[in-house]
């Protein structure tokens, strides 16, 4: 049996064909394995692509944005908050800086004049490059009504962020912190009368009031 085996043309030898199959499976999952890596490395390129194709999205069109309360409204902050160059981009070189802690993490930056208009000022807190809370102040509101203390009661805790617009219009400061906003309307009331110094303060968490305060209404 052995001389006959011996004697067989080499690609009827049971070895020629175990070799070739072997082959066959090493350059098949060599194949398979430099395909995959190919694809997982477009695939990955195409996510970060995407991701960035989105937030290239989102800055544009918040830069075509022409009003600077829609600006500032845009700015995130919070978990999710903008970084300082986002910022910049927006509102341009802030007129000054603090460094609020001694290891140079937390960071408040001004912007004063925005606009043109020199009552008004922008401040944003940053740590770790990160907007954590920010503040606007002097938007001097010209209302067509004077704020009444009927108005003030038309609101109530739970009522929503746009119900207190709607009813009260836009602030003349407003800050962000924690996710919480603090509304605070000056009343023209100052106007008629100088010695009133008349307010409303309205706290918005979730897009839902939870703290409500008037000073001096009528």
């Amino acid at each position: 049996m052995t001389e006959e085996n011996e004697n067989k043309p080499f690609y009827k030898k049971n070895s020629f064909w175990i070799i070739i199959l072997s082959i066959f499976i090493i350059v098949s999952a060599t194949t398979y394995i430099s395909n995959y890596s190919v694809y997982k490395g477009k695939a990955n390129q195409a996510t970060a692509s995407q991701s960035k194709d989105a937030a290239k999205s989102e800055k544009k069109e918040i830069k075509e944005s022409t009003s600077l309360v829609d600006r500032y409204n845009s700015i995130k902050a919070g978990k999710k908050g903008f970084s300082k160059k986002m910022v910049i981009d927006l509102l341009g070189n802030p007129a000054s800086s603090q460094q609020i802690d001694t290891n140079g993490k937390v960071e408040n930056l001004i912007w004063n004049g925005i606009d043109g208009k020199n009552n008004i000022s922008i401040q944003i807190t940053f740590e770790k490059n990160k907007a954590t809370a920010k503040s606007i102040q002097g938007l001097n509101i010209d209302r067509k009504k004077l704020l009444t203390l009927a108005d003030f009661n038309e609101l109530k805790n739970g009522d929503s962020y746009n119900q207190v617009l709607n009813i009260l219009g836009d602030p003349d400061d407003y800050s962000d912190t924690n996710g919480i906003k603090t509304l605070t309307y000056e009343s023209d009331l100052d106007e008629a009368d100088s010695s009133e110094d008349a307010l409303i303060k309205v706290e918005v968490s979730n897009n839902k009031i939870i703290d409500l305060e008037q000073q001096n209404l009528k």
